[in-house]
């Protein structure tokens, strides 16, 4: 249940019980359900009141949205409700904005009187976001159940949001108590994004409500209410369709309606095999494909992967991606790992120290964004930094306590684990023919056929025609396997800075690393690993951890190099594949700063996406830039705010490059 917030920062619930366990805000003063059941109270207000579960019965997909999570009650009614009445190839999408979010410890307190709804609820609790303002996403019922908790005011959350609803349960305190829920301007932001004949319930038969209702287009009745409140409200939307709120260049085109979608993914690294993971969750036929004789080949092929978000000081929409992405990576390697898969993890912390005033500044300056919860991230001291990494350091810095390092080779294999993988495969041509694409290979023999294709193999995206005039660069990489040492033996976590050093694992250190510049002639040539790399490595580890190693020497273990593909701006490209020539004709006008409402909806090749450019921080981008592509392909909503997901459209270059013109 949620109202207006300040800035960036997200308000917390606070609540108290009464005697039979019912909690009542104390901010608000009203209580979060009826006293004498709430479940019945969900039951019949809000499913009753949208006809479910009757409603879902012919959708293949239905999405529930909902103003004011709360306890989760309501989403744990509906979560019951569907899986005692649902085929078992629907899907749900569960959106529910939510300003005060409730603790762990004040969830758990607030749903232990109903042991019915104690195995959903349990799975919510495991899976419930940290403090962290922006979109959550999380799955449930074996990937069959999609909740998305926005958490933030309702007004701009609602604004940002890119979605298509077909039931919306209004669940905020009374109007009186929190008006900002029952704003005319939200009740419009409902609307806009309803599909046609999308129902409506809520407790709350205000004449002020139910006339704003009716003037954003909701045709209303009162139904008899439960318990004590005599009546209650529902409604079927008649309004006219909404036009999409991003600009034409940024408009995705609508999904297959084909319920039993192929997918082809190229590329079996971490953007492919996110990509195949977040398709396959949706019960899509999923096949990868890659040049090489074994997944994860290239860059993806690295011994270790350190795991930090990478943050901003100012606003930004690198610094927004990566700390929603954070949330995102942290609950799918649980997700992974609850599965059995052993993906090298070790969740030994990561700390990102300020070896310069400048950088000193600037993280501080990233602590006050509020972009991450404490418990997520904090600024500790020198004296805390050492007692943290179990050896002497001079700096203090930003550490990260779920941080730490894994094998991106093995986490690539957990994700592809089920999927029908081609290696030795190359695919250099892509024809789309009657509905779908062909895949074909240098002696145009077709590899495979699919509806949908993702483009996902890093600096070879730019090999098809379709896909050549994106503008991704290579960045040499080259990490440094050094021994252990009796003395280096006592790091405990990640140190990172200029470079980084592990922990010892299996009797080395990964120092890393390197990111030099590769012309476009270098990067089609597998690079070797050299000695003035390992050299810098090792310049760079003594500077950040002066006492690691005492001896001095610069003997190395082993050494691995490898290209990553980057982008100008640092943020990966995901999304639907632009038709190039039909850009560059339908927005040459640009230039000249005419208004974009003029020009008509992008362009792009049926079907076809794009995952790339994922930088020197992919384990942690991959995720959330896969599940926005799938939800793009699938018609799901957006797992992102609609302004992130046009600064990770692969169009923003073209775009970009047509406003420099201006004159």
């Amino acid at each position: 249940m949620t109202s207006k917030g300040k800035g960036s920062a997200l308000g917390r619930a606070q609540l108290e019980f009464d005697p039979h366990g019912t909690p009542r805000s104390t901010q608000f003063e009203d209580t979060y359900y009826n006293p004498k059941d709430g479940l019945s109270e969900s039951d019949h207000v809000f499913l009753g009141g949208c006809g479910l579960p009757d409603a879902w019965a012919d959708s293949p997909t239905f999405t529930v949205g909902e103003t004011g999570f709360g306890t989760g009650l309501n989403f744990l009614a509906t979560w019951q409700a569907w899986q005692n009445s649902s085929d078992r190839r629907q899907h749900l999408n569960y959106i529910s904005v939510e300003g005060f979010p409730l603790s762990p410890e004040q969830l758990k307190a607030s749903l232990r009187r109903w042991p019915e709804l104690k195995p959903f609820a349990n799975e919510l609790f495991e899976k419930y976001p940290k403090h962290q303002p922006g979109y959550h996403r999380r799955f449930f019922a074996n990937g069959q159940i999609t909740l998305s908790l926005l958490f933030g005011p309702v007004l701009p959350v609602l604004k940002s949001l890119d979605a298509n609803v077909d039931a919306w349960f209004l669940d905020g305190f009374a109007p009186d108590r929190n008006p900002d829920m029952w704003h005319p301007d939200v009740f419009q932001e409902i609307a806009r994004l309803c599909q046609p004949a999308a129902r409506l319930a809520t407790f709350t038969v205000s004449g002020q409500v139910r006339r704003d209702l009716e003037a954003a287009g909701f045709t209303l009745e009162k139904r008899s209410g439960w318990d004590s409140k005599r009546e209650v409200l529902s409604g079927r939307f008649n309004g006219p369709a909404s036009e999409s709120r991003s600009e034409p260049w940024y408009r995705t085109p609508k999904p297959s309606a084909s319920l039993s979608k192929t997918v082809a993914v190229i590329g079996s690294g971490l953007a492919g095999a996110f990509a195949a993971h977040a398709f396959r969750r949706r019960g899509c036929a999923v096949t990868v494909i890659d040049r090489n004789p074994d997944i994860a080949a290239e860059a993806s092929a690295t011994p270790a992967a350190v795991l930090m978000p990478r943050l901003t000081a100012g606003v930004s929409a690198d610094g927004d991606f990566y700390a929603s992405a954070w949330s995102m990576l942290l609950s799918l390697l649980k997700e992974v790992e609850n599965k059995g898969h052993d993906i090298g993890r070790h969740q030994c912390g990561t700390l990102n120290l300020a070896q310069t005033a400048v950088e000193e500044y600037r993280q501080a300056a990233i602590i006050k964004t509020a972009r991450l919860p404490s418990e997520l991230v904090r600024l500790v001291s020198a004296n805390e930094a050492t007692a943290l990494a179990g050896i002497k350091l001079n700096h203090g810095g930003l550490y990260f306590p779920d941080g730490g390092f894994l094998s991106p080779r093995l986490l690539c294999a957990a994700l592809l684990n089920g999927v029908s993988v081609h290696t030795s495969q190359n695919v250099v041509d892509l024809e789309h023919k009657a509905g779908e694409w062909l895949l074909k290979n240098q002696h145009g023999d077709i590899i495979a056929t699919a509806e949908t294709v993702v483009i996902a193999n890093a600096l070879n995206s730019v090999a098809f025609q379709q896909s050549s005039w994106l503008p991704v660069t290579a960045r040499q990489g080259q990490i440094t396997q050094v021994s252990s040492t009796e003395l280096s033996q006592a790091l405990r976590c990640v140190v990172a800075g200029e470079g980084y050093v592990t922990p010892a694992h299996l009797g080395s250190h990964v120092v890393g690393a390197t990111f030099d510049h590769v012309s476009d002639d270098e990067r089609d040539t597998r690079p070797t690993p050299s000695s003035k790399a390992d050299k810098r490595n090792l310049e760079q580890l003594n500077a950040l951890v002066p006492d690691l190693r005492s001896d001095n020497t610069t003997d190395t273990e082993n050494s691995w190099v490898g290209l990553r593909c980057t982008t100008t701006d640092h943020l990966p490209i995901a999304g639907p594949l632009p038709d190039h020539t039909a850009y560059l004709t339908n927005y040459s006008e640009l230039r000249h700063g005419h208004r974009w409402s003029e020009y008509p909806d992008a362009q792009y090749h049926d079907g076809l996406f794009v995952l790339t450019g994922l930088g020197a921080h992919g384990t942690v981008a991959a995720p959330l830039a896969a599940e926005l592509i799938a939800s793009q392909a699938c018609g799901d909503p957006a797992p992102i705010s609609r302004t992130l997901a046009n600064a990770l459209h692969p169009g923003r270059f073209i775009v970009r490059d047509l406003k420099r013109l201006m004159v």
